[in-house]
């Protein structure tokens, strides 16, 4: 499952009378193979996805799979622009797709390969010929190297689209029928991974789609270093951080106690994971009194990874021998809703962002950031053009909201000095009589029920 616009991108590319070069990445389960295979459905295209090997061995690679997918007569010492300058120009008229899936292998064995492209690219006697389309899964490195090993190659990609996770308006998009209350369960254990959302229907449970996750580790015997990034050399000890992070060890002192990895080292281990997007440090947001906000701590950032960290990581075993109804009621079932507790605030932040991105608020919007005072009373603040802002506070878990957290709320706003005199309450499960009937009738306190959280 992707985006269409994002489709309609790379197709408008492709129809453009020149050469082109485009870039289509984003990280593991994001519709990027999906995308790819509807992109090259009705196209002459030519495939090939590199893997880590000599740059001598990858050329031989993509010489017999040039050969095997197009028949076409090749020499394996033929250098790629004469490989692929035999495909472009031995077949039919009709501009072709050329798409080299992992391009990052093909880049970092051989830094000039983006020269062979370029040559063809300009190449004046064949214009409209051929769209070559380099595809990763690896962000980090198309984000943070690409740039600086292609150098001033770069100008000529004529387009780059980044597969983004979905929001929660979007998922719901995609599933309109399904009760709210399974639709936030599923997404924030899903996250916006829209790859994942070819598994279930509007009918699915939280409790299924789990069980079915379940039932696939053990059908594939799933290596547990799976969700670790594929360069990743020490995955005992990235594995163990992800653990206790997941467990609740989120500030450096704790972590170091737990792991006994010298507080330097770690350190190190904590930023190679952030920038790889999968752990984030997190700073409560800068209202009020800093006196009484939380230090740092660090976070496992998607929340997939944290739910498999959380649950089935440290239990793999079991889930083994007992299976994944026995394992859910064992190790799942009594701990998931303080899971969800804890990832609402996420889920309704991201709702607030795609209302600001559509323009359906009826202000400006300049940050939406975490808040952490010592009570835990207020969620996230909203800051609005011109200082004003908004406390929120969420609660997934029943009973229903009481008017008892409005009153901690307001009463972290004055202890915190936090400038604000607007209250926004998220419930997933509605509030009680009271809070209800107060929230109707009083300037500035808004209710949002998750019972009806749909955001149309």
């Amino acid at each position: 499952m992707y985006r269409k616009q994002d489709l309609q991108y790379l197709q408008d590319i492709f129809d453009r009378a020149s050469n082109d070069i485009a870039v289509l990445y984003g990280s593991r389960h994001v519709g990027v193979p999906e995308i790819l295979g509807d992109l090259i459905r009705d196209k002459e295209c030519l495939y090939y996805r590199a893997i880590e090997v000599s740059e001598n061995t990858q050329k031989e690679l993509f010489a017999y799979e040039l050969h095997e997918q197009t028949k076409s007569p090749v020499l394996p010492n033929d250098d790629y622009e004469k490989l692929i300058g035999s495909y472009i120009g031995d077949h039919s008229d009709h501009k072709k797709l050329i798409v080299f899936d992992d391009f990052q292998y093909l880049i970092k064995g051989n830094p000039t390969f983006i020269n062979f492209l370029s040559s063809l690219l300009f190449d004046k006697s064949r214009p409209g010929s051929v769209m070559y389309l380099l595809v990763s899964e690896d962000v980090k490195w198309v984000e943070q190297d690409m740039i600086r090993m292609i150098g001033k190659k770069s100008s000529e990609i004529s387009g780059v689209i980044k597969m983004n996770d979905y929001s929660p308006a979007e998922f719901y998009k995609c599933f309109p029928g399904m009760p709210i209350a399974e639709m936030i369960g599923i997404y924030s254990v899903l996250g916006g991974k829209s790859g994942y959302y070819n598994r279930i229907t509007e009918k699915t449970t939280m409790r299924q789609m789990i069980t079915d996750m379940l039932d696939e580790i053990l059908r594939s015997d799933l290596d547990v270093n799976v969700l670790l990034p594929s360069d990743i050399r020490e995955p005992a000890v990235y594995n163990t951080i992800l653990l206790y992070l997941a467990t609740g060890y989120q500030k450096l002192n704790d972590l170091f106690e737990k792991t006994r990895i010298e507080r330097a080292k770690l350190s190190v281990y904590l930023k190679t994971l952030m920038e790889n997007d999968i752990v984030e440090k997190v700073t409560s947001a800068k209202v009020g009194d800093p006196a009484n906000t939380l230090k740092a701590f660090y976070r496992i950032k998607d929340t997939t990874v944290r739910f498999f960290y959380r649950f089935i990581f440290p239990h793999y075993s079991s889930l083994k021998i007992s299976g994944s109804q026995r394992f859910y009621r064992r190790f799942i079932e009594h701990d998931i809703f303080a899971f969800l507790e804890e990832v609402y605030p996420m889920f309704c932040r991201e709702q607030i962002k795609w209302l600001r991105n559509e323009n359906r608020l009826n202000f400006k919007v300049s940050s939406i950031e975490e808040y952490y005072d010592k009570n835990g009373s207020i969620d996230f603040v909203i800051v609005a053009a011109g200082g004003n802002v908004i406390a929120c506070k969420c609660r997934y878990a029943s009973p229903h909201m009481s008017y008892k957290a409005f009153e901690d709320a307001k009463a972290a706003i004055r202890r915190n000095k936090i400038p604000c005199d607007n209250i926004w309450l998220f419930s997933a499960s509605g509030f009680d009589q009271k809070l209800s009937m107060f929230g109707n009738v009083t300037p500035g306190v808004k209710l949002i029920d998750g019972t009806d959280q749909r955001l149309h």
